[in-house]
This record gives structure tokens, C-alpha cells and sequence, in this order.
């Protein structure tokens, strides 16, 4: 291992100690490593995909995704025939509280982290002094367009981690210096997006469509994954500012009118849609990559884990049901009886509406045990942007601006892919309902649904939510999940989400 590496592998490690014990509070990085770091473009490189590593960590540090985006709208319950997912009642019915304290230190699942946004903070701290570093110094292998680049990838881990928090913790510390380490109080969420959003549109022409080297498609941040992200934290800022709504419908619109212009991704073949998992595809735009074979699995932490029984999880004696299923009447709803859909057909088998662990939910299945004695789930890469995700969120801007023929036609351009009778209803609110339903099929296990709901009120629907909020209670934060009381310890200036602390 060369000086260099050791070098960065001090500063990571230091880092992440400093995030343990006090907020925000970073060394210099040159008292750190001294004239050996970021001298050429490989330091650069080992930097970022360090800091793509922090944010990996920090979703695999617990099953982030499955359960603040799936299960918590209730739409899934846990299957009669088994105990070892039990988790599933308390977060569908809400009851975090209860949760946390019950299997927060639970050593496999390590459940607290979902309370906790110090990984995110490495993420940020990294991305800022990177974004930093590369602007103020020279390199003489690194070319001006390369280093507008490295600075929007690093602008855009900044972003991503924004947009993660606040969709969990609402009202977040927001900053964007190098070095930061003095104490912050939460920002309001909605100014935080409106930062990253400024952010963001300064950056969005320095980062390429695609990359040539295979190994970096959809891995690293492309400006059709900084559009999404855009198009995402236009949406949710409109479903909390409600005064200033439609200019983030219309700046969704446009982000999303560019990247489908583009012609730089496309809609895999449905009967293709195992390689989507596999990862770095035509249809990828960001995900979080696993492989077995190099023993990079996040294993536990997937929404497989939830949704398979033997042959697809092994050993047969201990996986014979599915620890949850979806409600059959949610799925019912979504694919009505008698209307095409080839969702259906390779997505599910003959138990999709069983009500129990008999069901089993097919769409992330690509590799798995061979082995009857292995217990590993499928290893497919966890997507965080697909272009059916953008195109969804382009419909949805343009219904809420009226532009019902061009939302209808951006609808339909997924319903084709699955095979589904194109869309000839009425406008309005018919059709918003329509591609809200779009998503929920399309992006099924994928972490979305729940901030779907949050964002749009329908949190307060029972067609939609199957343990509605009130008003009452969605305005005093129970939306949002608790935060560890030792966030207080390391940065006194924090007030607790209030609804958890009543």
C-alpha cells in the first residue's frame, strides 16, 4: 500500500471518529496528511470513491431504504408463519418509538442507525472539503473541465445526502464550507432543499451524460442523475411550500423535459429488467452496487430479504415463507383484475395475493445460492435513480401544471414498457391519482412509496396508506422517524423531532 492511500485511509478513519464525538468537528486536512494528499488526479479519484463508499455505509448500515420508504406505509404486514422480521408490525403501524427501544441495539440489524444522521455527515464533510481542495489546488493531469467535474460529483454527494435526511428527520443542520466544526441548529427542510437545488443548477452542465468506462455507469453521479435529484427535491419542497408549488413543478418540468430530450437513457425491455438489478444499464441513473463474488453485499439491509422464500433463499428448513408480503387488496388496487400488466407476470407468481408467507415478490431476483447451506439473498445493486423513476416525476410536474397531453404522454411511455393499455381517462385529479399509482407499481421495493405519500398528502388517505395520519399528527413531525437523544451530547443546539419526544 503506497504513502498515498495510507494517507487517505488516516484522514477517512479520522473523520469518522471526529463525526463520532463531536458534530461537525473536522481537523485541517493538512494537519492530518500534510503535503501528500490530493496531488494528482488518482488522489482525486481514491477521495471520491471513498466518499461514494460513506454514503454505501450509511445505507447498509441498517435496512435504511426497505423500511423508511416501503414498509412504513403499512401496505406490507408481516407474515403469520414467521417471527424473525418482526419488525415489520411496529414500523407499518408507526410505532417507532416502541421499535427503537425494543431492537435499536439489535446486532444484526443495528436498527438505531435509522435514528442517527452521523454517516451523512461524513458524506458532507467529505464532499465539502473535496469540492474545496480540488478548486484551490493545482494538478497537472487534471484538465479545467475535469476539475468542474469533480467538484459537481462532489456537489452532488453533498445534495443526495440532504435530500436522504430530510425525507427521514425533516428539519436538518445544512452547511456547504470545508472544514466545518462549529455546532449548528436544524435548518428548516424547506430552505435546505432550496440550497441544494441552487446547488445543484450551478454544477448540472459540468457533469457528463455517460461514461465511457463501464465501471463507473451508474455508480458515479452522471447529470442525468443530478436532473433526478433536482426533479425529487423540486417535488418534495412543493408538497411542504405550498405557495411557491407550481415553480417547482415547472423547474421539475424542465429538468425533466431535459433529460428525457437527451436521449442518453432509455426503458429497459421488461423481460430485461433483471439486468436493471444487475446494475449499469441504459435505464440506471445512481445506485449503490453489491457482488457476492467480492464479498460486497449489504445482505440483511434489502427489501429481498423480506419478500422471498426457498428456492430463491436457502437453507430450505429455515426459508419455507416469505417474512412479509403486500396487502392483496393494495395489489388489487394497483393491478385490477382483467387489465394487462407483465409486471404481473414476472414480478410475481401464482401467490401474489395470498396474504401471507406464501407470497413471494420476484423483481430483484438475479443471483443466489447455489448452495442449499448458504443463506444470502440476491445480490442485484440497490437503485436509487432509474429513468423510469425521472420520467414518472416529468408526468406528475406536468399534471400538476396542466399540461395533461404531455403528462399522459410521458405516462404512457412506462405503461408501454409494461405492457399496459395506455392511459385515456380524464385529467385533473384523476390522472395525478393515476400516476401516483404508476409509481407505486413501477418503483414497487424500490424506497420510494412512503415519501411519495408524505409529499403529496395522500399520508392521510386509507386507499393509499393503510394506517393514515391525521393532520394533527402529521404536522407535530410524526412523519418523520426519532433521532438519538446523544445527537443532544455532540450538538446541543439540536432540538429532538417533537412528536417522538410527547
Amino acid at each position: 500500500m503506497n504513502r498515498k492511500i495510507i494517507c487517505l485511509l488516516a484522514l477517512l478513519l479520522a473523520l469518522g471518529q471526529q463525526g463520532c464525538k463531536k458534530f461537525l468537528n473536522v481537523k485541517p486536512l493538512d494537519r492530518l496528511s500534510g503535503n501528500a494528499f490530493l496531488q494528482n488526479r488518482e488522489d482525486i479519484e481514491n477521495n471520491l470513491w471513498d466518499t461514494y463508499g460513506l454514503l454505501r455505509d450509511k445505507l447498509g448500515s441498517c435496512p435504511f431504504l426497505p423500511n423508511a420508504g416501503d414498509i412504513r406505509s403499512g401496505m406490507m404486514a408481516e407474515s403469520p408463519e414467521e417471527a424473525g422480521r418482526n419488525y415489520v408490525h411496529f414500523v407499518s403501524q408507526n410505532d417507532l418509538a416502541t421499535f427503537i427501544a425494543l431492537r435499536g441495539n439489535d446486532g444484526l440489524y443495528h436498527w438505531v442507525e435509522l435514528t442517527r444522521w452521523q454517516g451523512f455527515y461524513k458524506v458532507i464533510q467529505a464532499a465539502n472539503n473535496l469540492y474545496y481542495e480540488v478548486g484551490r489546488r493545482e494538478f497537472a493531469d487534471v484538465s479545467a473541465t475535469q476539475r468542474k467535474q469533480y467538484q459537481a460529483e462532489a456537489v452532488f454527494l453533498r445534495c443526495i445526502s440532504y435530500w436522504l435526511m430530510v425525507r427521514v428527520w425533516g428539519d436538518v443542520p445544512y452547511y456547504a464550507d470545508p472544514y466545518h466544526s462549529d455546532p449548528l441548529p436544524r435548518e428548516k427542510m424547506v430552505t435546505v432543499v432550496k440550497n441544494c437545488l441552487d446547488d445543484l443548477a450551478k454544477v448540472k452542465d459540468d457533469l457528463p451524460w455517460q461514461y465511457s468506462d463501464p465501471a463507473y455507469v451508474g455508480v458515479r453521479a452522471t447529470k442525468g442523475a443530478l436532473l433526478t435529484l433536482m426533479m425529487e427535491l423540486d417535488v418534495w419542497n412543493a408538497g411542504f411550500d405550498k405557495a411557491n408549488a407550481k415553480s417547482y413543478f415547472q423547474q421539475a418540468a424542465d429538468m425533466g423535459t431535459e433529460l428525457v430530450n437527451s436521449g442518453q437513457y432509455e426503458l429497459l425491455l421488461l423481460s430485461d429488467y433483471r439486468k436493471l438489478f444487475q446494475g449499469r444499464t441504459k435505464e440506471s441513473l445512481f445506485e449503490i452496487a453489491q457482488n457476492a463474488n467480492y464479498n460486497e453485499i449489504i445482505m440483511y439491509n434489502t427489501f429481498s430479504d423480506l419478500v422471498l422464500h426457498y428456492p430463491y433463499k436457502r437453507p430450505v428448513a429455515t426459508h419455507q415463507h416469505s417474512y412479509s408480503y403486500f396487502r392483496a387488496d393494495f395489489l388489487r388496487m394497483l393491478f385490477p383484475s382483467g387489465q394487462p400488466d407483465a409486471r404481473v407476470q414476472y414480478w410475481f407468481d401464482e401467490n401474489m395475493f395470498a396474504d401471507n408467507g406464501d407470497f413471494q415478490y420476484l423483481k430483484f431476483v438475479n443471483v443466489y445460492a447455489i448452495n442449499d447451506q448458504e443463506d444470502y439473498n440476491p445480490d442485484g445493486n440497490v437503485i436509487i435513480f432509474r429513468y423510469a423513476d425521472g420520467v414518472l416525476l416529468l408526468a406528475e410536474a406536468l399534471a400538476e401544471l396542466g399540461r395533461n397531453a404531455e403528462a399522459i404522454t410521458q405516462l404512457n411511455s412506462v405503461r408501454r414498457r409494461a405492457l399496459s393499455n395506455p392511459y385515456t381517462g380524464p385529467s385533473g385529479d384523476a390522472l395525478k391519482d393515476e400516476i401516483f399509482a404508476e409509481r407505486a407499481r413501477e418503483l414497487m421495493g424500490e424506497g420510494h412509496y412512503y415519501f411519495d405519500l408524505v409529499r403529496t398528502g395522500r399520508i392521510f388517505n386509507s386507499k393509499w396508506c393503510y394506517y393514515p395520519l391525521t393532520k394533527l399528527q402529521f404536522d407535530m413531525g410524526a412523519w418523520t422517524w426519532p433521532l438519538d437523544p446523544a445527537i443532544q451530547n455532540q450538538n446541543p443546539l439540536v432540538q429532538l423531532n417533537t412528536y417522538w419526544t410527547n
